[in-house]
């Protein structure tokens, strides 16, 4: 495509063009660079002023990229101007996302011109006529771009505005790409500062990445889970086996078969420590349906979290809950999940055998379980809702 365009006897080059919308690109995957890539538009477009904008709730001052503005303007717009509807934002608010259009054609000269933000804002920073172009939507939140030439300029002309709308798709498309790579980044924060162990493993148990607890529990030599040569492991071999299956299905690592649900599994360390009662994992899908995994290989997810022995406060009206069990239910999971047989659970609540036993047949079956030890890993897994005290 051969991108130039006449600004007053001026060619804007295709290479100049291509330039900006590499800047753009880069800033989408690093923020700290929007600010240069804003300031590459300003200069594409002759422009007095430049500015891409968050409007929408909890306004902070980063969500103006304004990189030639007065620091103090930009405080006042901030402060006066974002918590209150003004002429320019309610421009955007019409228009649709990705169209770009001249505001004094838009709004109206006179109207724009008598406004407060003009007077106030606009007028004292040189910005006397602009072109907008509505980058995106999300929930509440719009972002726009907002090029300005001054008093002493010429207005922007029909060519300036082709301009705009050969860039608006790229501008749109590095808005979702910094969304979601912030996005993106907020999750794997928090996943760093969960108390759970969290790993992404592939079909072959091989550890693709994981958080901080992770790390701790694969290093500690009697929590019953460990990594060899980068592929996780349990401290038995049935249990490993268990727990390759639980992946595998979850990676769907058959050509043409559908992502399992995952499943749980209570894995005990070889030397449990009076309050130790091994590890609860949980194995899931790490990918929706629909998701392009052409640069990833099929992956699961593996949640693991120390058990105490000492089960919590409440935690037979919290498994009651969860699992839709009787009372009686629910203080026979308990003692099981405690580590008690089903004889001594009958003993601890003065029941028969018998009657466990039929109590026992129900927790299996409202909680989709078929082995008592993946019982008790579900039950166990809820005191990772409950309090510690």
């Amino acid at each position: 495509m051969n991108w130039n365009w006449n600004w007053n006897n001026m060619q804007v080059a295709e290479s100049s063009v291509i330039a900006c919308v590499g800047n753009v690109y880069q800033a989408a995957y690093d923020p700290i660079l929007w600010p240069e890539a804003v300031e590459s538009l300003r200069m594409l477009f002759d422009g007095s002023r430049a500015c891409l904008v968050r409007i929408g709730p909890e306004r902070r001052p980063d969500d103006l990229i304004a990189p030639n503005n007065d620091p103090a303007f930009q405080g006042r717009y901030i402060a006066e101007f974002a918590d209150e509807p003004n002429i320019i934002e309610q421009a955007v608010a019409r228009a649709e996302v990705g169209s770009a259009y001249s505001d004094l054609r838009f709004i109206g000269r006179e109207t724009l011109r008598s406004s407060r933000l003009w007077n106030e804002w606009m007028a004292p920073q040189d910005m006397y006529g602009g072109l907008t172009c509505k980058l995106a939507s999300a929930g509440q939140s719009t972002w726009f771009f907002d090029v300005q030439r001054g008093r002493c300029q010429t207005s922007f002309d029909a060519a300036d505005l082709d301009l705009m709308r050969t860039l608006a798709p790229h501008l749109s498309r590095a808005i979702e790409i910094s969304r979601q790579t912030r996005i993106a980044q907020l999750v794997s924060t928090s996943l760093s500062h969960l108390p759970f162990a969290v790993m992404a493993v592939d079909a072959g148990l091989r550890i693709l990445a994981s958080n901080a607890a992770a790390e701790q529990i694969l290093s500690d030599r009697d929590s019953g889970l460990s990594q060899r040569r980068g592929v996780l492991a349990t401290s038995d071999v049935q249990s490993t086996i268990k727990l390759q299956r639980l992946v595998v299905a979850s990676c769907a690592a058959e050509s043409g078969s559908l992502p399992g649900l995952g499943g749980d599994l209570l894995v005990v360390p070889p030397a449990q420590t009076n309050d130790s009662a091994g590890l609860a994992i949980s194995v899931g899908p790490s990918l929706g349906a629909g998701v392009p995994t052409h640069a990833l290989e099929p992956c699961a997810v593996v949640i693991a979290r120390r058990l105490s022995q000492q089960l919590p406060a409440g935690f037979d009206d919290a498994i009651a809950q969860v699992f839709e069990l009787t009372p009686q239910e629910a203080r026979v999971g308990a003692a099981i999940a405690a580590g008690q047989s089903l004889k001594q659970a009958a003993d601890l609540i003065g029941i028969r055998v018998s009657t466990a036993r039929t109590h026992l047949g129900r927790i299996f079956s409202k909680t989709g379980t078929r082995q008592q030890s993946q019982l008790v890993a579900l039950l166990r897994s809820v005191q990772v809702a409950l309090p510690r005290k």
